[in-house]
């Protein structure tokens, strides 16, 4: 088990230099090379690396959808960066097939959804509000809305299977599909299946929306579960109201997000994230001289601006900031910048990989920050304490679930499920919210019986009240309110034995900005 482990490390590594160095055809090469997530050569299924079956069709190409062009009504969203006017593909994946029983070995679906196993019925927890009364019986084939007949609902689903952290972003969607598939093997909802269709976006929001397209139009989805990836998520907020379909438990991460009336979020935003990091620090640590390296996309400013303004509202102030990519991290820069500034932390939005190349360059310099490094997002890919190595001992990351490594109802009850699927996930804060969201999804369309409709489900969302899982925050919806998560929970590297682990540092607090 240690000889894999550390191939596996030695492949991410690798993956890791292409991800902040390489071109996106490089990445993908090696992800396929190292047998790392995505569709296998000759359309076979690759084992992920959690042990379970990817569908090969994610991602295969769909018929032209019209009116993919940039700017026009009911066109997909362009890629940050991408060309105003700019004509999108319609390329999405098709139909999937493929399911899994528990364990992950892969099996014939004929049709059937795309999550797999089997699992005990869960039972229904929290309060997700019932339709209006008054809402009409079903009609008498069961046809009652797009996407449902009197046997089946078909949901479309949105995971991460390549692309830059294709290697640890597939964990998000399998935890979704696992829970999902959980609800069909407890009897479905009302007697009839969810029937999940699952396509790659490979962290790329024109891939995402067009895949959101092809789902929705052509393929007819009822609504669109689960999607934990912000470069598609911020985007599918605008279509989502624009064709008036159900957008349930997406990360939440953007803050667009929040301003549409189909999505219903489900995680913390990076924004609040920050306030609470930068509060902390100034309180706890005494921080008063900061530095930020954020990814240079919306995201990655809103944690920017949300961190600035917090410190410096607390006396503190932010002396550098440095906006990374992929191809340019620009780590050895902010190192510089920070050390001339002696300033005492350095605050981090970043992928895994940028995390850790910045924390091997600052020992190989044999510095550290006095207050040392926090940020946001490596506890939502648990590679990070294998990638970063002794370097990233007492990094400082965030979580909006209760952490991992608490032993509580909740938390065993979210293992229970998902693992019965895939033994081998990585749990992450991300997974726990796709387990959330597709039981609030689940369990709302229980609420509406057979009378099942887009609206109605809508309606009930609206009004769901304190819905609890035990995993740290009760969420609650309101019309034109979408901050149903501000609970943010604080973790830190710390060594056991001989490797480092996440620990709860014992901090939970709101970001009383979102909360409405």
């Amino acid at each position: 088990m240690r000889s894999w482990r550390g191939l596996v490390v030695l492949a991410v590594l690798v993956l890791v230099t292409a991800a902040c160095n390489g071109s996106s055809s490089q990445r993908e090469a090696l992800l396929r090379l190292n047998g790392v997530g995505g569709a296998g050569p000759s359309g076979s299924v690759a084992p992920d690396q959690t042990g379970a079956a990817v569908p090969s069709d994610v991602g295969a190409a769909a018929p032209q959808v019209p009116g993919a062009v940039a700017g026009s009504p009911g066109a997909a969203a362009p890629s940050p960066g991408a060309a105003p006017g700019a004509k999108v593909p319609a390329s999405a994946g098709s139909r999937s097939a493929s399911s899994a029983t528990p364990g992950g070995a892969p099996t014939s679906g004929g049709g059937q959804a795309a999550a797999a196993g089997s699992a005990p019925a869960a039972p229904s927890v929290g309060s997700a509000a019932a339709p209006a009364p008054g809402a009409g019986p079903a009609q008498g084939n069961g046809n009652t809305d797009v996407g449902v007949t009197a046997t089946a609902i078909k949901v479309g689903h949105i995971g991460i299977y390549s692309g830059p952290v294709g290697y640890v972003g597939q964990n998000l969607s399998l935890a979704a599909r696992a829970t999902l598939q959980s609800i069909n093997d407890s009897g479905g909802v009302n007697g009839r299946k969810l029937d999940v269709l699952v396509r790659d976006d490979g962290w790329d929001g024109t891939k995402g929306i067009n895949a959101a397209r092809d789902l929705v139009e052509r393929e007819k989805v009822f609504a669109i579960c689960c999607t934990q990836s912000v470069s598609t998520t911020d985007p599918l907020t605008a279509y989502a109201d624009q064709q008036k379909v159900p957008n349930v438990g997406p990360d939440g991460w953007g803050l667009v997000q929040y301003g549409g009336q189909w999505t219903y979020p489900l995680g913390v935003p990076a924004a609040s994230e920050a306030r609470v990091l930068a509060k902390w620090q100034v309180q706890t640590q005494g921080v008063k001289r900061a530095a930020l390296l954020h990814l240079n996309t919306p995201t990655g400013q809103s944690f920017r601006d949300g961190y600035k303004e917090v410190l410096e509202k607390m006396g503190g102030k932010l002396e550098v900031v440095q906006a990374a990519s992929f191809d340019d991290p620009g780590t050895t820069t902010l190192l510089a910048r920070a050390r001339a500034a002696n300033v005492d932390t350095i605050a981090i939005y970043a992928d895994s990989g940028i995390v850790a190349r910045l924390m091997r360059e600052a020992a190989g310099q044999n510095y550290k920050p006095p207050k040392g490094f926090a940020g946001s997002t490596f506890y939502y890919f648990n590679v990070t304490p294998e990638l970063t190595g002794p370097a990233g001992e007492g990094l400082i990351s965030s979580s909006h679930w209760t952490p991992h490594d608490q032993d509580t109802p909740g938390l065993r009850r979210y293992r229970e499920v998902v693992t019965k699927y895939y033994p081998k996930i990585d749990h992450t804060a991300w997974t726990v919210t796709s387990f959330v969201g597709a039981n609030l999804f689940g369990d709302t369309l229980k609420k509406l019986g057979l009378n099942v409709t887009r609206q109605r489900l809508k309606d009930a969302l609206d009004t769901t009240t304190d819905y609890d899982l035990g995993l740290g925050t009760k969420v609650s919806f309101r019309p034109g309110q979408r901050h149903a998560n501000t609970t943010t929970h604080l973790v830190q590297l710390m060594r056991e034995g001989d490797k480092l682990s996440w620990k709860s540092i014992g901090y939970t607090d709101r970001d009383a900005t979102y909360d409405k």
